[in-house]
This record gives structure tokens, sequence and C-alpha cells, in this order.
């Protein structure tokens, strides 16, 4: 995972081998950015693909799920993430959607009551669910 540092990247290293192949990109990994401000939100997690994601809070409906963004400001990354057991995040679902799309993706999978209905919000917005189910 890019941009982890070295201890980062030896505890990402313990939970990934969990992480099943195929949902390696939908893996998230914590990181430590005590400069940046977040008035609240946390934590800050490292995508696979080296992109800064920021959890902004537990879902409103859906126990254990949280909401996050992330990106760059062109194609946000946006959606459900949730804990995994043995360390790291991972997406739930997530859509890559523009400037525009951004707070009405981030209203909508607010508004999912249950996480069955993750994946459906993830068609909606052409998005991704790991291959084990939400």
């Amino acid at each position: 995972m890019p941009g982890l540092t070295r201890p980062e990247a030896d505890a990402a290293a313990r939970w990934l081998a969990a992480v099943p192949e195929a949902d390696r990109h939908l893996a998230l990994a914590e990181v430590a950015l005590p400069v940046l401000l977040s008035d609240g939100a946390g934590p800050y997690l490292l995508g696979a693909d080296g992109e800064l994601i920021l959890v902004l809070g537990p879902h409103p409906h859906i126990a254990g799920v949280h909401v996050a963004m992330g990106g760059q400001p062109s194609e946000h990354r946006v959606g459900a993430v949730g804990p995994l057991p043995d360390g790291g995040w991972l997406w739930l679902a997530r859509a890559v959607v523009q400037d525009e799309q951004r707070v009405p993706a981030l209203d909508s999978v607010a508004a999912v009551a249950a996480r069955a209905g993750l994946a459906a919000w993830a068609r909606e917005w052409a998005g991704t669910v790991p291959s084990v189910g939400a």
C-alpha cells in the first residue's frame, strides 16, 4: 500500500493476509496524520491505490458501519467502510463520483437502512462491493 510508514506497513501486513485477494483493492489502512484537522471525524485511512480517505462518522442506521469519503476533487471516493476484526478497514460499498455528485452520494449512502442495502446503493452509483458481500 503506497504511502504507509514502515510501522503502518508492518501492521497492515498482519491483517491484510486475511482479506481475500479479490477484495484487497478495497482494503484501507489506518494512518496517523497529526497535522490534519478533521473536526471530530476520523480516523484517516489510506487506500490500496494511495488515496487518503476520511471516516466521516458512524452510519446513522447500520451498526458497525461508517460513512467515508476521500480521493481527488474531481473523483471523490464515497461510501461505507467497516473495521476488520484483526485491524484495517474495508470498503463495504464504494463509488467514484464527480464533485457535483459527492453530497448526493453521501446522503444516499447515509439513507441506506440495512447492511444488505449497501450492494443496491453501489449498483445505483456504479460502485463496488467486496466479493464476500457487504
